[in-house]
């Protein structure tokens, strides 16, 4: 299939530079930029509005219902950016050197055109579709997608490929780009599954005083101690999902690499695990998938220097292996904190999918990963992070995170971070790629 690079490139562009940060959040533009694109190839549009005021796009290429419809699943908002420490203007959608500077360029505004392009492919073909192809650009994910999938799914799920007694959908969304650097060869994960975010506060006590009286109970060291002691990784094992992963990648590496892969690959890898888990996620992201983490983002206590408060607390961000029972985390937790004048409270927990098996369009996948590159080395993965797919494998659809874009560790690092970019090159092949996929997995 012949696809024109250069207009998704610049329709890339005008999407970066619309600011979507969310919050607010005001992703219109988008859905209406993505709506024309899809409309002029001939698909059903929707606009879809969330009682807060979120513009959700959702389109259609009409196909056979006896299948599970394939959804293409995007979101059109940002996280915020500290402009001042970007090399380039963030919203400027700058091409330098045959890279495409912007905050969304790769989460996931590029994801967005790459599935637009598809769709748009498919419609025009004079092949006649096998299955319903759904694009969803939602808005809110972001923030946890309650005025964006979760939504969607509540009030319109029969326009998501749910209902009338149809095989729930296969989903394709975000969670996993090919990885340069791991083996001689790019590495292609296929996210089946992803961590659970459980959110909360620590709130320690002590007594209150004056700073010149220092009392023996005060609650910013109790605070601190807690911190101590509970943030870090637990225990670290290896979840079935990233089993089968190391068992393909040892059969692709070689030397010392290969044989540790394989160890961990095997049942009894408890004792190697616990050894290589620090260095691992030192490395990178394959190691923050070998345990829970608990990481503290903001710490409050006091109102004057010289007055000892009574009270402190702390938030954490905690990413959870989709087998930790989230109960049973917390309650420990709130135990350890208990022991040095702390508890656990204000517990949000964002989101839980059931890890997805491998259905139609695994194979199709698997396929087009080694078209990027003859080499690819395609394998089952989970998502460290948490994304709009999980609302989907919640209700029975099958979900995979998959991109059609190898990122070095360097370019990996500027999702959600500075001068987060994406090369032209990549980008435009991408594009081609996730196109072919969409018409094979569909005609």
């Amino acid at each position: 299939m012949l696809v024109c690079g250069m207009a998704h490139v610049e329709m890339l562009r005008r999407l970066l530079r619309m600011r979507t940060v969310n919050p607010p959040g005001d992703e219109a533009a988008v859905a209406q930029e993505v709506s024309a694109h899809l409309a002029d190839a001939g698909l059903e549009t929707r606009t879809l509005v969330s009682p807060g005021g979120r513009a959700n796009l959702v389109a259609r290429v009409d196909g056979p219902r006896d299948r599970p419809a394939l959804v293409l699943l995007s979101h059109s908002d940002v996280v915020p950016v500290e402009e001042d420490h970007w090399q380039r203007d963030p919203f400027g959608a700058e091409e330098v050197d045959r890279v495409i500077w912007g905050r969304g360029a790769l989460d996931m505004k590029g994801i967005t055109v790459m599935h637009a392009a598809a769709a748009a492919e498919l419609a025009r073909s004079t092949r006649a579709p096998t299955r319903e192809v759904i694009v969803v650009v939602a808005a809110d994910e972001e923030a946890g997608g309650d005025e964006g999938a979760r939504w969607l799914l509540d009030e319109h799920a029969d326009l998501l490929g749910f209902g009338d007694g149809r095989p729930p959908p296969e989903v394709l969304g975000e969670g996993a780009y090919g990885v340069s650097g791991i083996l001689g060869a790019p590495v292609i994960p296929i996210a089946l599954g992803e961590k659970t975010a459980v959110w909360f506060e620590v709130i320690a006590s002590g007594d209150s005083g004056h700073g010149a009286l220092p009392p023996q109970e005060q609650a910013a060291v109790n605070l601190a101690a807690i911190v101590k002691d509970i943030a870090g990784f637990g225990p670290p094992r290896v979840h079935p999902v990233m089993r089968e992963q190391f068992s393909t990648l040892a059969a692709a590496a070689s030397g010392k690499m290969a044989g540790v892969l394989r160890v961990l690959a095997s049942p009894a890898s408890a004792a190697v695990v616990r050894a290589v888990a620090p260095r691992m996620r030192r490395a990178g992201v394959l190691g923050l998938l070998l345990s829970d983490s608990i990481t503290p983002t903001v710490m409050a206590a006091g109102y004057k220097s010289n007055v000892v408060p009574g009270e402190a607390r702390a938030s954490f961000d905690c990413r959870l292996l989709p087998d930790t029972d989230v109960d049973q985390f917390v309650s420990s937790l709130d135990r350890r904190a208990h022991r040095r004048g702390g508890r656990v409270a204000h517990v949000v927990q964002k989101g839980r999918g059931p890890v997805s098996g491998k259905g139609p369009l695994f194979p199709i996948l698997e396929r087009a990963s080694r078209e990027i590159d003859p080499d690819a080395v395609p394998t089952v993965s989970l998502t460290p992070g948490i994304t709009d797919v999980r609302f989907f494998r919640a209700r029975g659809a099958t979900g995979y995170g998959w991109t059609p874009l190898v990122l070095t560790p360097e370019l990996l690092a500027t999702v959600h971070g500075d001068d987060e970019r994406v090369p032209v090159d990549a980008f435009e092949r991408a594009v081609a790629v996730m196109s072919d996929m969409v018409f094979r997995a569909c005609t």
